[in-house]
Order: C-alpha cells, then structure tokens, then sequence
C-alpha cells in the first residue's frame, strides 16, 4: 500500500509483476544517483533539466529533442541526442513533450532499460506505447522558461505500474525537494482541471483586466497591488471567505455600470458567467 488522497485513505499500487521494491534490483544503473534522460524542449523539460543539475543524487545523463537545436538554451555540458538515435542508459527516462506528443514520442525511444515516466496531468499511463515499464511523475506548477520555478515544497503526483518504479519516483522527487504522493489518473486529472482553474483562468482574467486598463489609457503596473493581496489574503482565508466584489454583494447597480461599459463581446459574456457563479455561491447568505 502507498498513501493515497488524504481524504480517502491509502490504496494500493498499480502493479502486474511481484518484483522486489529494491529500485537497483530492476535498474542496473542505480546505485545511490538516480541517472536521468530528460526528452523534451519546451518550459516544462527545461525546468527540469535546470532542476536536475542543481539537485544532489540525481544526473543528468542526457537531453533529448525532435529538433536537438532546439535544445539551445539547455545547459552545453549536458550531452544531447535525436530521437532518431539511441538514449543513453539511465534510470528514469522523463518524457516531458505536449499531451499530443506522448504517444507518438514514445514509440519512436530507442531504450534499453529504465522507466519510462511521462509529466502530464491529464494523461494515464496507457499513454505510453511499448512494453517498457511506465510512470507518470506530475509536477503540479506552471512552467515558464524564462522565469525559474523551485522544485522545493513542489507538490508532485505520481503513478507507476510497478511498487520499485513508484519508489524510484519518489525518489526523484526526495531529491529534487518536492513533496510526492501517489495518484490515480483521475485524481491526477481532478488536480491538473483545479490547476487550470486556479492558474491558467486566473491568469486569462489579469490579462483582461490589463486590456480594460490599456483602452483607457490607465497603466496595466495599477493592479499589481491588488493582485498581490489577492494571493496573499488566500494564504490566510479559504477562497470562499475572501471573496469580495459587486456580485458578492449583490450590487446589482455596479454591475449594470460593468455592463453597459464593456458593452457586447466575449469579456462581457465572461463578466456575466463568473458574475453568476459568484452570486449562486453566496445566495444563501445575502
């Protein structure tokens, strides 16, 4: 048994095989250095490779692209390779391409031997073509390359078809300094759905605030101090206890001031959606 949803208690790994938890038992290469391969060139496989670099007990063997030029801004130490070619032997092969990719990607490794572990939150492990064994290890973050993310207290969710392969994940993890738990797919998928919501939407609103800002000749700079409270109020209060605004409140006078003002279009239907879920939240307690 692995923890599982605190909230639902543990449950037990996926797994077809009785091998031994023993990660060196499975993977030759293993010793007290987990040796990784990293495929992948977009923000989430470059924060990795930087995070693998700066991490004690993990190497980076290799970085792998479609493209091996689009690896230019990964480390020039760390050597690199097609796809086209065989990877170099590793423990932990993390394929980190877009959700589209992983199928195709997959099938085309020349590997022979480790764990092949995919980093989509919204993916299962059928994802991954070949007989290879399979992981998925999720950082639950957004990634950008130009700005760099800290794997220290990072929550990372994981799954594996084999108890070691769970454990050789976890392991990783450890060494990278995030916070790992195992997770069934759709759990999995619960979190990266809640992620959208919470990082991806949120995001899309600060950028139509800016554009609101920007067609009255107001500086976008205006709302950075409101945006910082915003965050730093959800460090002490629950969402639900924070929330403030005319459709909270019910002024429905403001609101019809929004309204005329933003006049038809798409941030109009999107100040009413989200007008209305605010209001049905609290309907009860007006």
């Amino acid at each position: 048994m692995v923890p599982g949803n605190p909230l639902k208690g543990p449950r037990p790994v996926r797994t077809n095989c009785n091998c031994p938890l023993a990660p060196h038992r499975l993977y030759p290469y293993f010793s007290t250095v987990i040796k990784t391969v990293i495929i992948g060139s977009g923000n989430v496989a470059f924060q990795l490779h930087r995070a693998v670099l700066q991490a004690e007990g993990i190497s980076l063997a290799q970085v792998a692209a479609r493209r091996p030029e689009a690896l230019d801004a990964f480390d020039p130490k760390v050597p690199r390779a097609s796809l086209s070619e065989p990877l170099a032997p590793a423990d932990i092969y993390l394929l980190a391409v877009s959700d589209q990719a992983v199928a195709t990607v997959s099938g085309q490794l020349q590997m022979d031997t480790g764990l092949l572990a995919h980093t989509s939150g919204a993916l299962g492990l059928d994802a991954l073509t070949g007989s290879r064994p399979k992981g998925v290890f999720y950082p639950l973050q957004t990634f950008s390359k130009s700005r760099p993310v800290s794997f220290t207290g990072l929550p990372v969710l994981l799954e594996a078809e084999r108890p070691a392969d769970l454990n050789l994940l976890a392991s990783l993890g450890k060494a990278l300094g995030a916070v790992t738990q195992a997770c069934r797919r759709e759990d999995r998928l619960a979190a990266h759905l809640a992620a959208v919501f919470a990082n991806n939407f949120s995001n899309h609103m600060v950028f139509q605030a800016q554009e609101l800002f920007r067609a009255h000749g107001l500086s976008p700079a205006l709302l950075r101090p409101i945006l910082l409270e915003t965050f730093e109020k959800l460090r002490a209060l629950p969402a639900r206890e924070a929330q403030t605004g005319p459709a909270r409140r019910n002024d429905r006078l403001t609101q019809q001031a929004h309204r005329q003002l933003l006049g038809p279009g798409m941030p109009l239907e999107l100040y009413n959606l989200i007008s209305q879920s605010i209001a049905k939240t609290y309907e009860n307690e007006l």
